[in-house]
């Protein structure tokens, strides 16, 4: 094992050492502070990737929304229930290109047409 040189390490090692009187009692403290980081890394690991997905999730209902106004300015209110339907269920690419189709429209069907 590495020569430990940290302040905080060498001082819990210490007192790890002072704590435990057996090998046996020190491996066991060991394995559970591992335990205990592994967890506590498993928690931050979930919670950023639980912020990324509601992020991307935040993103995708803006890009909805936008095209939905897109769509009301050019065509008039309300949209027709297929197409509120369309845009609830479509993917970032969709939407995408959605979005330059309907630089193009004459019609409302002809941006969902591609």
């Amino acid at each position: 094992m590495a020569q430990l040189t940290h302040t905080p390490e060498v001082t819990a090692l210490r007192s790890l050492e002072t704590l435990s009187q057996t090998k046996e009692e020190q491996l066991r403290a060991i394995a559970r502070q591992r335990a205990v980081w592994d967890y506590n890394t498993d928690i931050i690991t979930a919670r950023e990737e639980g912020l990324e997905e509601g992020i991307q999730k935040g993103r995708e209902e803006g890009m909805k929304i936008f095209l939905r106004c897109m769509i009301e300015t050019r065509f008039g209110q309300p949209l027709p229930d297929w197409v509120l339907s369309r845009l609830r269920m479509a993917t970032p690419e969709q939407l995408q290109q959605w979005g330059i189709s309907l630089t193009r429209a004459q019609r409302l069907e002809d941006i969902f047409e591609a």
